[in-house]
Parts: structure tokens; C-alpha cells; sequence
């Protein structure tokens, strides 16, 4: 990733004429250039500050949680790991995947600061970001339209890939964002069983 776009965050995206872009927020706004209909960015400008706050709080704040807590589950069942990469062009046979999967978990929980304070704080502090969520939904800046905008995508990808970590169920249960999610991203590859995570971090509040 270093190599190809001089950084380490992910994504990143080659285009046809050659171009590079690194990271979720630069990609929409090169596809809203490349691509402007449908837009992902309102053209009325209120409503695209509305937008743009909240995919910048699904970039800034949410991801780096759910990185933080789907690492700190993965490294705890990384025999999971191989569901999450179902039709990913790895370059690598899925033997090695398999038996590299261990140590490739817990170097990316090091990487993401996956620790397990921050993963218990993170588990904490989880209903409070849900919360937050949701009242973006109300607000209108997620889940407004049938096409997608930049917070759908931003905020939608992260609620859905913890959607996956079964231990988590229990906290989704009724919440407007977990329905948006799952209207957004019906179908993800991956999941982690139940009873991966430590009890007393799911307990705590």
C-alpha cells in the first residue's frame, strides 16, 4: 500500500487513466468528479454540511473503532478471517492465507491500536456511538434517498462489519442504523461466532 500510493491507510483506488487516490473521503470526491450522477454529495449547500459532518465522524471516529474491535475479535478466532476474504483476489493460495491468518491478525491489531484497554473502552463507549448514529438518520444526512450519499457509504459500511461480530447482536437489536445498514449492504462476506469476546467487555457500560 506504501509502495503503491505512498500511504498505509486503506482504501485505495487505481483508475483506468492511472490515477491514484488514497483514502474513503478523496475516492467519493474523485468519483463525484469522474461520476457526478448520481451524486453522493447534495448539491444544496446546507444539506451537504450535514453530509460531509457526518461522513467525516464515520471517517475519523466510527472506522477506527470498528477496525479496533473487529482486530481484537479476529485475533481471538482468526479462523474467521477466511470468511471475510470470500472472492478477494488474494495473491496468495488459501493454505498460506490460512496459516498466516494468526500472526496477519495480530499484526493488525497492533497496527490499529487494537489493545485490549481500547477495544474495552470501545465496547463501552459503543451504545453511545450507535446513538450517535442514529441521530444522524434523524438528522437526514444518512438514509434519506433510495441512492446512497457519501454518509451512507461512510457510516453504513462500519455499522455492517460489526454487524457481523455476533457478540455485538444484542446491541444492535431495533436501532435505526443497523436496519440502514443492512438495506445499504444486504450482503457481507465474514462473521465472528458468539462468545469470542470477553463477557465481562460486552457487560461493561
Amino acid at each position: 500500500q506504501l509502495r503503491r500510493f505512498g500511504g498505509q491507510t486503506v482504501p485505495g483506488v487505481v483508475f483506468g487513466d492511472g490515477e491514484r487516490v488514497l483514502g474513503s473521503r478523496e475516492i467519493v470526491r474523485a468519483l463525484e468528479h469522474r461520476a457526478p450522477d448520481p451524486p453522493l454529495l447534495p448539491a444544496d449547500a446546507r444539506e451537504r454540511r450535514g453530509v460531509e459532518e457526518a461522513e467525516r465522524w464515520g471517517d475519523e471516529v466510527l472506522q477506527p473503532l470498528v477496525r479496533r474491535v473487529t482486530w481484537a475479535a479476529l485475533v481471538r478466532a482468526s479462523g474467521s478471517m477466511m470468511g471475510y476474504a470470500a472472492n478477494a483476489d488474494l495473491p496468495v493460495p488459501d493454505p498460506l492465507v490460512r496459516f498466516s491468518a494468526p500472526l496477519v491478525a495480530r499484526a493488525s491489531a497492533r497496527f490499529n491500536g487494537a489493545s485490549d484497554p481500547a477495544v474495552r473502552a470501545d465496547l463501552i463507549n459503543l451504545d453511545f456511538h450507535l446513538d450517535r448514529a442514529d441521530r444522524w438518520i434523524a438528522k437526514g444526512a444518512v438514509g434519506a434517498s433510495e441512492t446512497p450519499n457519501a454518509a451512507d457509504l461512510q457510516i453504513g459500511s462500519g455499522i455492517r462489519l460489526l454487524l457481523t461480530i455476533e457478540d455485538l447482536a444484542p446491541r444492535f437489536e431495533g436501532r435505526p442504523c443497523a436496519r440502514e445498514a443492512l438495506r445499504r449492504f444486504p450482503d457481507h462476506p465474514g462473521h465472528v461466532p458468539a462468545g469470542t469476546l470477553p463477557r465481562a467487555w460486552l457487560d461493561a457500560r
